[in-house]
């Protein structure tokens, strides 16, 4: 009876020995990562965001990542995250390959000091870039319709052929719009009817004689009837 006794409490804990070993086993295997991803491609060009930190953000994210349970809206999100990036996708390659495509920012002015506008009416933030550009200044509400006119103004300098470029577009509080061109001449567009006050400005522009507008100051374009010329 003792020896039944002993050799069940010997089979018990054999039991009990194999059950830990199956335990610590489950909990390594858990750590191991399977299908690990081995490669990340940048696939676009980049002008003003930084690779380094684009592989930096995929690497860490995907340190614990195996190539099946990564989830691509999370990656995207973090790739999003880095300066300059509007836009990005992320895609597997199999077996153990991720390919980023991105799409950058394109500021086409400096906004409010503080944020830069982009080619499609937006603002947003980022780190400084070497290169100079015009300065808006507007409530961060008013970026769209600022942003049609600027294009407007810009694309009628090109189409009448005058070699100048707006600097600084300024709306005050009372939404009267301000712009200065390169040539120093500031053009008072007041409030209302902006679109078509820029019309009137060009056709007077371009009446002027060539050696008159050397020597203009200011165009005021905010009368009902008419305009005001200031002089040097």
């Amino acid at each position: 009876m003792l020896f039944f006794r002993k050799k069940k409490l010997h089979l018990l804990l054999i039991l009990a020995f194999l059950t830990l070993i199956f335990f610590l086993n489950g909990k390594i295997n858990d750590k191991k990562i399977y299908f690990p991803i081995k490669k990340i491609s940048l696939v676009s060009h980049t002008n003003y965001s930084d690779k380094i930190k684009i592989y930096k953000k995929s690497k860490k994210y995907l340190s614990k990542k195996s190539f099946f349970n990564l989830k691509i809206i999370d990656l995207k999100k973090e790739i999003e995250n880095v300066d300059w990036i509007r836009l990005a996708d992320v895609r597997r390659v199999y077996p153990d390959e991720i390919e980023i495509y991105i799409i950058e920012h394109i500021p086409i002015a400096i906004w409010n000091d503080k944020m830069f506008l982009n080619d499609l009416g937006e603002i947003f933030f980022a780190n400084d870039i070497d290169i100079k550009l015009p300065k808006i200044y507007s409530t961060n509400d008013r970026n769209k319709i600022i942003f049609k006119y600027f294009v407007t103004f810009s694309k009628n300098l090109i189409k009448n052929n005058i070699h100048n470029s707006v600097i600084k577009m300024d709306e005050n509080n009372r939404r009267s719009l301000t712009i200065k061109l390169s040539s120093n001449i500031i053009i008072y567009l007041g409030s209302n009817d902006i679109m078509n006050k820029i019309d009137t400005f060009f056709k007077v522009y371009n009446s002027l004689n060539s050696s008159d507008l050397t020597k203009i100051r200011y165009i005021d374009m905010r009368y009902l009837n008419g305009f005001a010329v200031g002089w040097k």
